[in-house]
């Protein structure tokens, strides 16, 4: 038979490094298609994402026109409402030139910002306000026509040695924009267009960039010197014809991206060569190298490493082989260690130890099932023929005017039908009214008897044993006042505490002897006592302990306490996640 490791390493081989050889053969052979389409994408999301940084930056430039169409002074000045100079003076210095000199700061990119009244000639020699007739060397006719008051102009020019220059266009209006006051001229340094440039080149520091006009004409360009005149033509008719964003040029050689600057009117192009891409394969396939020499070296190791830990799963299975109801109680000895295969040790003897636990726990939970029922059935006598006769005396006493003697027998009715019930489980609520109907007939003989409820309503609907509160008040009334003179007091209370449902009946009665509560917590706690002897219905509250241990775990418990002369109190402490194993044992 092969052995655990000799399996372990077949399965190395043929799971691990065959399939790795065949995959890296078969990723060799894709390689090439798969990293064009790889740096295509990337230069893309590339290229666009720098797009959208531009095209913001020109929208933050462009909401700057809102400060000055909504600069009162300013709409005022061009609407030549100032007729004396000092009020003009005054509103300049104070609300004019600081919005000047704030959207400059505020935005870095603007290089200068300068109004033209359409009809003022004051203040044209204060370098935020210029001659209108001077923008008819910048702007045509077209131009100025296309100026609308939710839309401004872009203007472009590629003159300058440091690169294009932007200038923004927008009408100012008076208030009700019904009457052109004059044109805002934004001008934009050159760094607005060489920061994206820039930022293409950061990643391919070789790349040509190029910007083209909407009939594929290139109107500026960075590094086209690399390209050859037939190489750009062939990317002109390549936009011209509405090519993918991203596509192959020159028979492939060329790696080209583009997006549309709509703002700018332009289509901005980046051109990569295939070979650096290759340049950077072939690095990989050395690291791919290096990764297979490197997976060899390790395979040494790692036989070693299987055969360390094959000996203690080897070790365990044969503890496995020897578990059987009688070896239950004999946990694995070996180490177990601090890695997975020792928490599997560690849970393994917590599970062989609970199995003998449950093991136990279901033989006495049977044992006290069989008592039980044998209580029950010892009460089963002719229950319809009981219900019947007492719903006979009920109205047999109402109609004579007895009430008290008609509640006793609805109460009793009730009693009746809940003890011979032969539902397995019942809920809080339907326990708490089975002891109002107990109390109820006590209170007939014992005419000072009060009792209180303090009931929380959210664990009325927590499911339980059957009699487990009863026989707590039973004991309230049997041995704690029986034989009291004067008031008598029960009061049970239903509290949640830290996962925990206290139940407490307790009553002023004459409490317990310290000799006999002791022997009471020792039968309570399942160890030998003197007998305690209880009447009723015959369940004492050692099966109810048991019982509550058996379906809410044995995290739960019973407790009395009490004062001799003064009063005496019983408690459950029901775990709120019930034990789903417990409770099932506990219905059978």
């Amino acid at each position: 038979m092969m052995r655990i490791s000799t399996k372990m390493i077949i399965g190395y081989l043929f799971l691990v490094v065959l399939p790795f050889l065949v995959f890296a053969i078969f990723i060799y052979n894709q390689l090439h298609e798969r990293l064009m389409t790889q740096y295509q994408m990337t230069n893309q999301q590339n290229i666009e994402q720098q797009a959208a940084n531009l095209d913001a930056d020109m929208a933050k430039i462009e909401s700057l026109y809102s400060i000055y169409q909504n600069n009162t002074a300013l709409i005022d000045f061009l609407r030549g409402d100032y007729t004396d100079d000092r009020e003009l003076i005054y509103s300049f210095l104070k609300e004019i030139s600081p919005a000047f000199s704030f959207a400059s700061l505020g935005e870095p990119m603007v290089k200068q910002i300068i109004a033209y009244p359409k009809t003022g000639k004051l203040l044209l020699s204060v370098p935020e306000f210029g001659d209108y007739s001077e923008l008819g060397d910048m702007l045509s006719a077209e131009d100025m026509a296309s100026l609308r008051p939710a839309k401004g102009l872009w203007k472009k020019s590629f003159e300058s040695a440091s690169g294009p220059v932007l200038t923004y266009y927008h009408k100012l209006y008076n208030d009700t924009y019904t009457s052109e006051l004059g044109i805002l001229r934004i001008l934009v340094k050159p760094a607005l267009i060489g920061e994206f440039i820039q930022a293409l080149s950061a990643m391919h520091p070789n790349n040509a960039i190029l910007l083209t006009g909407s009939d594929g004409e290139i109107v500026y360009a960075v590094r086209d010197t690399q390209l050859s005149p037939v190489q750009l033509a062939n990317i002109q008719a390549a936009i011209r014809r509405g090519e993918d964003k991203s596509f192959l040029a020159d028979r492939g050689k060329l790696l080209v991206n583009t997006v549309r600057a709509a703002r700018l009117g332009l289509t901005l192009v980046e051109v990569n060569r295939q070979d650096t891409l290759f340049q950077t394969m072939w690095t990989k396939l050395w690291w791919a190298g290096a990764g297979a020499a490197l997976l060899i070296i390790l395979s040494v190791f790692y036989y070693v490493l299987i055969s360390s830990l094959t000996k203690r799963i080897l070790l365990l299975s044969r503890h496995m082989r020897k578990v059987s109801q009688d070896f239950l109680g004999n946990p694995y000895t070996g180490k177990p260690g601090k890695d997975e295969i020792g928490f599997l040790i560690s849970n393994y003897n917590a599970m062989i130890g609970r199995i003998d636990e449950l093991v136990n726990r279901v033989q006495k939970v049977e044992l006290l099932k069989k008592e039980a029922d044998f209580k029950m059935l010892q009460a089963q006598i002719q229950p319809h023929f009981l219900y019947n006769t007492l719903e006979t005396m009920r109205m047999l006493a109402r109609s004579n005017h007895d009430h008290k003697v008609a509640e006793m027998a609805f109460s009793l009715g009730n009693l009746l039908r809940y003890s011979l019930s032969k539902t397995a489980d019942t809920t809080l609520k339907e326990e708490v009214e089975h002891v109002r109907s107990y109390i109820a007939i006590h209170q007939i003989r014992m005419r000072d008897l009060k009792v209180e409820f303090e009931l929380d309503e959210r664990l009325l609907s927590l499911r339980c044993p059957r009699f487990i509160l009863q026989p707590l008040v039973e004991n309230a009334l049997l041995h704690g006042l029986s034989g009291k003179k004067g008031g008598k007091q029960i009061a049970v209370r239903l509290t949640q505490d830290q996962g925990f449902a206290l139940i407490e009946v307790c009553d002023n009665g004459k409490g317990i002897g310290q000799d006999k509560i002791e022997r009471l917590r020792k039968k309570i706690n399942g160890e030998p006592a003197a007998a305690f002897i209880h009447q009723g219905t015959g369940i004492g509250l050692n099966n109810v302990a048991e019982r509550v241990k058996a379906y809410f775990g044995q995290e739960s418990a019973m407790s009395i306490e009490s004062k001799t002369g003064e009063w005496t109190r019983c408690s459950l402490k029901l775990m709120l996640e019930e034990d789903s194993h417990a409770q099932a044992d506990d219905c059978g």
